[in-house]
This record gives structure tokens, C-alpha cells and sequence, in this order.
């Protein structure tokens, strides 16, 4: 993330909003004509409705118009100018993706439905389809998200370093969620499952997981994974035995691999049907409580 400057002489803005406050593929904002209006709300005015803290932040170009419907919308005098504030900082890249070349958005870190203030330290420059990253259940996104790349970049602040959708910060074969997104990395060229379903686009895994795939899968090698970090073969290998024995439930079949177990917990626990006892820990909780009503009625009764 930039460090608050402007690379190289500093610009000036209005011949840098002349150049870059344009449609999709430019540096500014969001231009309302035909298909390519500002997408920042759940409705279908082109604008912000920040009453659901899951709306996006309204970024649309400036102008009398806009102006006016920032203030209605009660951003106040001063949101045009802090927006541009937020986009010279981050040097007119997207903070998620680097992304210089597309529409850029300031996203509100904390939302103004939770009471985030319009100042400069709760804002971050995203562009559009990192924008519907955040912003999952905004229907507004729907068109550009998948247009946002699967991983942040190593450096993207915290508040905006996910994954595209929620679902990928899941391992496809054990199910562990992975808030670390270089805890995670993506097999990119999965084939069709055995019965005919086609293949998707990808499948992320935990690198535990990813390293027992390379080792018993043939299809799956380096060349086929990705990550936001770089990807040690080494890494992976050493992690392998670090995965569970049995794939989950839900697991697709490609990833559907069995590790021999080490251990007699893995073998009578974690290879059995007991698994789902034991390593849940709600169920283990309740077995818990049940023990010791049990333990406790008995001592009462002697």
C-alpha cells in the first residue's frame, strides 16, 4: 500500500482527474451512462445506499450533479475532495490488486452505517471488482467480481486482503477455513470429475492438503497451482502430514485423497467413523457436559 505520496513530481489533479476520471479501464470514477453507471448500491438509482453496511461506497464522477447527491446522501462538502485525497495517497492503484488500470473506487474501511467516518484513515482505494470483493452481497458488483483476481496481493492491508469469495478461504479438500491468504494456494487446471460433472474453475486447498495432493496426485505439480506468494514444493511436502487422514464430507472427488494414518488416534479416531464425534468440537463439548451430568447424578445417588 502507498505510503500516503504521490510517485515521482506530484500531480496535478485536475489534469490527472481530465485523464482518469472516466469509465471502466480508467483510473477515476464511475460514469452513469447506459450499462456502465456508478454500481455501488443494492437499488437501481446508480447510487449509494450506505444503510446496509454491506453497500459499497459511491464514487461517482464529479460534477454539480454528483455534487448535490453526495450531500443529499449526507457525505457532506468535503467527500469529493477527501475521495480524491484517498486515490492521490494510494498512488491511483487499487490497495487489494495494484490495479492501475481500472475504475477506482474509495471504500470505507469501517461503514458508514457502523458509524466509519468520512477521514482519510478509513478510507482505501479499490477498484471496482476488488470493490464487489468486499462488498459480497451487493448485487451491484454481480457483473465485475468474478473480474477481480482470486488473491490479494502480499501487501494489501488487512481489511481488504481476501480472497475472491468467501467459499475460497476454505481448503476444497478438508474444509478448514484459512483467514491467511498465503496459508492458502489454488490448483488452476482441475480435471472432470469420474462422473461427468465439469471440472471448475479452480479449487483452493490448505497448503497440508496441497502437499498430499502433489505427492499422490500426478495432476496436480507446480505449474498447476498459484498463490499470491511464492509457492515452495519443499514447503508443501514437509506440511503434507499435517493433513487429516480422511478428506471432508463435502470434498469434490478430485480432491478426494486418503492419507495413511501414523498415529492409533489416527487409526481408531480420525480413520473411522468416529471422527465425526470426536473432532467436532461442539459435539465434544456436549459429550463433555453429558459425562459429567452422568458422573454427577452418580455421585449424588451413593
Amino acid at each position: 500500500m502507498a505510503d500516503g505520496t504521490v510517485s515521482g513530481a506530484d500531480r496535478d489533479e485536475s489534469g490527472r482527474r481530465g485523464a482518469s476520471d472516466h469509465s471502466d479501464g480508467g483510473h477515476g470514477d464511475d460514469v452513469r451512462s447506459g450499462d456502465n453507471r456508478s454500481d455501488d448500491s443494492d437499488t437501481d438509482n446508480g447510487y449509494s445506499d450506505n444503510s446496509n453496511s454491506d453497500n459499497g461506497d459511491n464514487n461517482d464522477s464529479s460534477g454539480g450533479d454528483d455534487r448535490q447527491d453526495y450531500h443529499d446522501r449526507g457525505y457532506g462538502d468535503g467527500w469529493e475532495e477527501l475521495r480524491q485525497q484517498t486515490l492521490r495517497r494510494d498512488n491511483y492503484a487499487c490497495t487489494r490488486c495494484g490495479a492501475d488500470d481500472r475504475t477506482l473506487q474509495a471504500h470505507h474501511i469501517v461503514p458508514r452505517s457502523a458509524g466509519g467516518p468520512d477521514e482519510l484513515e478509513n478510507l482505501l482505494t479499490l477498484c471496482r471488482p476488488c470493490h464487489g470483493v468486499i462488498h459480497q452481497h451487493n448485487n451491484a458488483f454481480d457483473d465485475v467480481r468474478d473480474d477481480a483476481p482470486l488473491f490479494p496481493e502480499r501487501t494489501a492491508p488487512d481489511p481488504v486482503a481476501r480472497l475472491r469469495t468467501p467459499a475460497d478461504q476454505c481448503c476444497t479438500r478438508c474444509g478448514a477455513e484459512r483467514s491467511d491468504p498465503t496459508e492458502l494456494v489454488a490448483w488452476t487446471d482441475v480435471p472432470a470429475s469420474d462422473d461427468g460433472r465439469p471440472a471448475p474453475s479452480h479449487v483452493t486447498l490448505c497448503k497440508p492438503c496441497a502437499g498430499l495432493l502433489i505427492e499422490r496426485d500426478s495432476a496436480v505439480e507446480k505449474e498447476v497451482l498459484t498463490a499470491n506468494h511464492t509457492i515452495s514444493v519443499h514447503e508443501l511436502a514437509a506440511r503434507r502430514t499435517d493433513a487429516p487422514v480422511r478428506p471432508s464430507a463435502f470434498a469434490l472427488s478430485q480432491v478426494g485423497i486418503r492419507r495413511e494414518p501414523r498415529t492409533l488416534r489416527e487409526r481408531v479416531v480420525d480413520d473411522t467413523p468416529l471422527r465425526f464425534l470426536l473432532n467436532h468440537r461442539g459435539i465434544r463439548l456436549a459429550l463433555l457436559v453429558a459425562v459429567g451430568y452422568v458422573a454427577l447424578f452418580v455421585v449424588l445417588a451413593l
